[in-house]
């Protein structure tokens, strides 16, 4: 008998539209997952245990089943270990990162902005191409929580708009969504001027640490958070999508 027909799945409350499915044997658990709604559509992630082991990608395998069945989600994206083979289309791989939100230490990375720049709140006008709007959009939809004002900023000069970051609260922890800057200014430090503002704002607004996920083909993005203390923390993730 394969061991995952001895699978009991429940799903229960997480935070906000997000829910918990815990895969249980003999009343202990042995797999959990977050299913999340965002942008139309739905997301399988923060699974565990993540151990490189056949046994526990096949009790995800089997939830996605249960997903399909019980609640009619059937085409998801599986953001899991890079070293599961949950089959499906590969959307790229992702690269969780964190930061310590230590005050004095990320004010030493501060610039000075060129004369006429300034940092202001983040309102409806954004800079980027069509594909950033649209990441942003989805942000400041509430799909991943709300927007932490503190920490999310643009850059503006001569009325124009150079750069943002948006931040929002996810499941209770600061979630970096999206950081751009106008590809004419890239280079002269507006992206790490607009991330050590953001974090001091985190830290003034009382949180302990940040997150964020950053495509691992994204080197310069890596190269800039690592400059101020953001360290890979988890496995590197692959996104999939599957349909059941």
């Amino acid at each position: 008998m394969n061991l995952t027909d001895l699978l009991v799945h429940e799903m229960v409350v997480d935070w906000g539209p997000n829910r918990r499915v815990v895969a249980s044997r003999a009343g202990e658990t042995v797999f959990s997952c977050v299913v999340r709604p965002a942008g139309g559509t739905w997301y399988v992630t923060d699974c565990l245990p993540q151990r490189d082991d056949p046994v526990v990608v096949a009790q995800l395998e089997r939830t996605l089943v249960y997903l399909a069945a019980e609640h009619g989600i059937s085409d998801v994206i599986a953001v899991a270990p890079e070293f599961w083979d949950v089959g499906g289309d590969d959307c790229g791989r992702i690269v969780p990162m964190w930061l310590r939100l230590d005050g004095e230490l990320i004010a030493t990375f501060e610039r000075v902005l060129p004369v006429g720049y300034r940092v202001v709140p983040f309102d409806a006008e954004l800079p980027g191409a069509e594909h950033d709007l649209q990441v942003f959009r989805q942000i400041t939809s509430g799909d991943y929580g709300p927007l932490v004002p503190e920490a999310s900023l643009k850059i503006v000069a001569d009325g124009t708009v150079r750069g943002a970051i948006a931040v929002t609260e996810d499941r209770g922890v600061p979630l970096i969504g999206h950081l751009v800057v106008e590809a004419a200014e890239r280079g002269g430090g507006l992206g790490k001027t607009l991330l050590v503002r953001s974090m001091l704002g985190l830290t003034a607004a009382g949180y302990a640490d940040c997150r964020l996920n950053v495509m691992a083909d994204n080197f310069t993005a890596r190269r800039l958070y690592r400059s101020i203390g953001f360290v890979q923390d988890r496995a590197t993730l692959k996104a999939s999508r599957v349909t059941s």
